[in-house]
């Protein structure tokens, strides 16, 4: 794990422009269409394993990938390549009245660590959005989807290797161990920057419970709004706007 971290420090030294980056994205999901028999033959190991060990069918379900979530994948990784490249955009200017002029200009954060559960589409969309942001990530996805996140991870690496960039901006962490959580929540905070905890309360709840690396994450809250009959619906919609 800590060589781990030292090569995503070191990919973090490789500076990407814009061109290189949206190349490398848009050569990830061409890749991916070139290899969909193999990606639907690894996603076909993990569902047939987790049927196997009588996971839930709405797991199994977040679990599987045909042909059309495929196409959905590409299409996400697409638009990425397409959103304004955040890093290097000027947020504020101002002078001070000694003539200094002073300017907030946007960077990435650095190395991210993102442990997430059964859904393998997050492992592209991480794994891109990262990469758009100039951010090496270290991705550590549930067991369950193992060979699928183990498969589109590769391919994305093969994707920096194409256009010269360092394979390492993307790291898997190709292990069912569960121990390597803890290791980076607590063991790498010389190498990782930040936390994302993509799933259930529970393992958000673990993550902040043990990190001793910052997190971006979110534990409980509502996501609905109700809206009476009798409610002024104008009012109603910019608030939930």
């Amino acid at each position: 794990m800590n060589l781990v971290g030292r090569k995503a420090r070191k990919a973090f030294e490789q500076k990407i422009d814009t061109k290189i980056k949206n190349k490398v994205l848009n050569k990830y999901a061409e890749l991916l269409g070139n290899e969909k028999k193999l990606i639907l033959k690894q996603n076909l190991k993990d569902a047939n394993y987790a049927r196997k060990i009588g996971i839930k069918y709405n797991l199994i379900n977040r679990l599987l990938i045909n042909e059309t979530k495929l196409k959905d994948i590409q299409n996400s990784i697409i638009k990425i390549a397409k959103l304004k490249d955040p890093v290097g955009n000027t947020l504020e200017k101002w002078k001070r009245p000694n003539g200094l002029n002073i300017s907030k200009i946007s960077i990435p954060i650095g190395v991210i660590g993102v442990i997430y559960e059964s859904r393998p589409n997050v492992t592209s969309d991480v794994a891109s959005l990262c990469f758009k942001s100039g951010n090496p990530v270290i991705l550590k996805g549930g067991s369950e989807a193992i060979n699928t996140n183990r498969i589109l991870a590769k391919i994305f690496r093969k994707a920096l290797k194409v256009n010269k960039v360092d394979e390492n901006f993307i790291q898997f962490i190709d292990t069912k161990q569960r121990r390597v959580v803890d290791i980076m929540l607590s063991g790498m905070k010389k190498y990782i920057d930040v936390i994302i905890p993509r799933g259930g309360k529970n393992l958000v709840k673990r993550v902040q419970d043990l990190s001793s690396v910052p997190i971006i994450g979110h534990l409980e809250g509502l996501c609905h709004t109700y809206v009476d009959k009798d409610a002024n619906l104008t009012m109603a919609k910019k608030s939930c706007l």
